[in-house]
Order: structure tokens, then sequence, then C-alpha cells
């Protein structure tokens, strides 16, 4: 079922039916028990007038001054039934029971008991016995009354209150589809909005929704900023590389365009040409550092930084670098997984282009940011240059074969998550890069 109304809807219906049925049976048998009880202290009470009115012969024969006792007890099958028992064998009982026994059981005496059970003429009997003890006698006494017509008053007050429970059931179900479709039309901005997105004219989602959906549309926002600043870097990646491009194959383009060109410029076309290559090898080693794209997912250190590393040292294989990495954080960092591994795809190809053998990564979380750590053993920087390299536009890194190189794009990345890049002198000689990444 994949309709969250519908999801909704059945869960209140099965909660109410739950709640109702609940409700009904708790009725029911608090209803049962007090006609019950009313019905016994009845007959214990009537028992307390036979008893007032009873006497025994010497030969323990039973014997009760029936004109004491209700005139209901003397017409038969009148639903009002009394019966004695002793223990010798000797009965007595109302002649409402004419020719029907009550059978109750023999009980001791200071006991009694309670049951239900068919009489005559199909009446239901609830009976109530007790035994007794008079001088040398015991008996046992049972009472016993036709409840059909309490039953009858109770299961049709049931049948009302069932009634009134389902046509209740049936106006909450109408009043919750009512409320769910008012609170989904709140949701309508968000649908414009998905419409002005499709057609550009909008880059973010209204957050003025139900507060249970603004985590998700929050959460879609953070996806389309990700989103369209890896676009605008892509674009300023292509416009860089054509503007490296143009020089060089202009160059080329003369040298074509003279009939006999002269040594130095045929000369000049060819380092044109190998500067063309170097650019496009350095774009395909860039694209091959950002891994398989994977939109939304978050950056794990330690999952991703090995396959990264197994990767640089395959291209820079001629240096037999060692690169030595730690990350001992073990849950995904929540950054994005393709800004992540382009911003340290970054580093360490600068790293591994100027290092001589030794490159060194560290990747830890403290104090609410997570810090990043890349430092190699070649030439490094004076420290005027790594002002100037933190000072100087994008595409004049781009187009600058030193340790600038991709650094614009390691700060952009760095500024999107509010982070800090500081350039300095590394433990091993060369530069050492180190950022800082708030969490929250």
């Amino acid at each position: 079922m994949s309709s969250l109304q519908r999801r909704l809807s059945l869960g209140l219906s099965l909660s109410l039916l739950v709640l109702i049925a609940g409700a009904w049976w708790l009725g029911h048998s608090s209803l049962h028990r007090s006609a019950d009880a009313l019905v016994l202290s009845r007959l214990e009470h009537d028992a307390g007038t036979l008893l007032a009115h009873l006497s025994f012969e010497d030969n323990g024969e039973p014997r009760v001054a029936e004109t004491h006792l209700p005139p209901v007890t003397e017409r038969p099958y009148s639903g009002h039934y009394q019966m004695l028992r002793t223990a010798s064998g000797a009965e007595w009982h109302s002649r409402s029971l004419w020719d029907f026994s009550l059978a109750p059981p023999l009980l001791p005496a200071g006991t009694q008991s309670s049951w239900n059970q068919p009489g005559p003429d199909g009446q239901e009997l609830l009976v109530w016995s007790a035994g007794y003890r008079r001088g040398d006698v015991e008996f046992t006494l049972s009472m016993a009354e036709d409840v059909r017509p309490i039953m009858r008053e109770t299961r049709g007050f049931e049948h009302t209150v069932a009634l009134l429970a389902l046509l209740g059931f049936a106006g909450m179900l109408l009043i919750h589809h009512w409320i769910l479709r008012r609170a989904f039309a709140r949701l309508e901005p968000l649908y414009q909005d998905i419409d002005r997105l499709e057609a550009g004219a909008t880059g973010r989602l209204t957050e003025a929704v139900p507060r249970e959906f603004l985590p998700l549309v929050r959460k879609l926002n953070g996806l389309l900023a990700v989103q369209t600043a890896r676009l605008e870097r892509s674009r300023q990646a292509a416009g860089n590389l054509a503007h490296a491009l143009k020089g060089p194959l202009a160059v080329v383009l003369r040298a074509l365009e003279s009939e006999a060109p002269a040594a130095q410029e045929r000369d000049g076309a060819r380092a044109q040409l190998a500067k063309v290559n170097a650019l496009i090898e350095r774009e395909l080693r860039r694209a091959r550092l950002s891994g398989a794209p994977a939109a939304g997912a978050w950056f794990d250190a330690d999952a991703e930084l090995g396959p990264l590393i197994r990767l640089l040292r395959q291209i820079y294989a001629d240096k037999a670098l060692r690169i030595d990495w730690t990350a001992p954080y073990p849950d995904p960092l929540p950054f994005d997984r393709e800004d992540m591994l382009e911003l340290l795809g970054n580093l360490l190809d600068n790293a591994c282009k100027w290092g001589r053998q030794r490159i060194r990564v560290a990747i830890r979380v403290a104090d609410g940011a997570c810090r990043i750590e890349v430092e190699d053993d070649g030439p490094g920087c004076p420290e005027p240059a790594l002002s100037e390299i933190l000072a100087r536009g994008s595409r004049l890194d781009e187009r600058t074969a030193g340790h600038g190189l991709g650094l614009s794009i390691v700060r952009e990345i760095t500024g999107l998550y509010r982070g800090e890049l500081r350039l300095g002198r590394a433990s091993l000689g060369g530069l050492r890069a180190e950022l800082s990444l708030p969490l929250a």
C-alpha cells in the first residue's frame, strides 16, 4: 500500500475498532456482573427470610412456614424457586418448582456458591446455594431466579450501545478523512515549488509545510544546494579548461596555416600539443579520483580513503610513493561523498605530484569538526607563495602548474561546508594542507 492517506485511514480504523471492541467488552462484562450481583443479593435476602421460618422435625424432616413466603413461590414455573436438601437426603422445595429439580450439590456448612443453569420451560436460571448447620442437621439451601427478563433488558441496552458505537465509528472515519484531506492540502505549495523547480524558476523548495515534512524538505534543499554548487564547479572547470586550451590551439593553428612552418614554429606547436595532452590527462585523472556518483550519500572515510589511495598509487606508479593514512572515525561523516572525494582527490593528487617519497593523510573528528591533514615531502612553497595561492582566483589556479593546481576547487568545497583551509610547511618537509569542516 503506497498511499500515505490510506495507511493512516487503515491505522485509525483498526485502532478505533480495537478501542470500541475493548470498551464494548468491558461494558458488557461490567453490566452482566452488576445484574448477577443484584439478583444474587436478592436471592440471599430471600434465603434469610426462608431460614427465619425454617424448622426441623425430630426425624430431621424440614418444615417451612410457607405462609410467610412470597406468593410468587407458590405459582408453578414462576421463575422464583427455593429448594432445601439435608445431608440425610430429605428435601423441601417451593411449589413453584413443581416437578423440576435444581439438583444442587451438597455444600459444607459455611460455604456458598452460584452458577447458571437451564430451568423449566426454557428458563435461564441463576442459582445461589449455601451450606448450613442447625443443631445436628446439615443442609444446603438453594435459591434460583429466571434471569431472562433482566437479560432481555441488558441485551437491548447492549444493542443500542453497539448501534451508537457503529454510528460514532463511521462519523469519526468521515471526520478523519476530512482532516487528512485538509492536512495534505497544505502540501500544495510544495507541489507548486517542484513544478517551478522543474521549470528552473526556483532553486529551493518552500519550507512552509507541516512540521512532519520539514526535515524532508530541508534535506532536499540541502541536496539541491550541493548539486547546484557541484554544477557551478563543473561549469567553471569546463570554462577553465576551454580557456587553457584556447592558447595552445591558436599556436598550433597558426603553425598549420603556414605553408612552410619554420623549425621554431613546429617546436612551438609540439610544445603546445604536449600542454593540451597534459591538460586532458589532468582532467581524466580528476574524473577517476571523483569516483562513481552517488547522490546524497555521506562520506565514509574508512571505506573510501583506501580505494582512493590505491588509485593514486596506480596513477603515480613510477614514483613508488609511500602513502600513510589514518581515519579512525568509524561512522560516515555528514558530508556529500562526491564533494569529499573531489576535495581529497585534488589534495592528494597535488601531494603525489610534488611529493618525492612520502605522503601522509589523516582524518580525525574532534571538537565538533572533521579535521583533514595532507602532507608531502616535496619542495613545498615559501610563505609568501602560500598566501598568494590562497588569494588567487580559480581561473589562475587552473592554469598554473604548481601547488595551486586544484586548490580553488578545494577552497570552494571548504567554503560550501563553512570550513577553513590552511596551508603551511609539513613536518615531512613539503606542503601541508589542513582543513577543518564543522560537523553541524
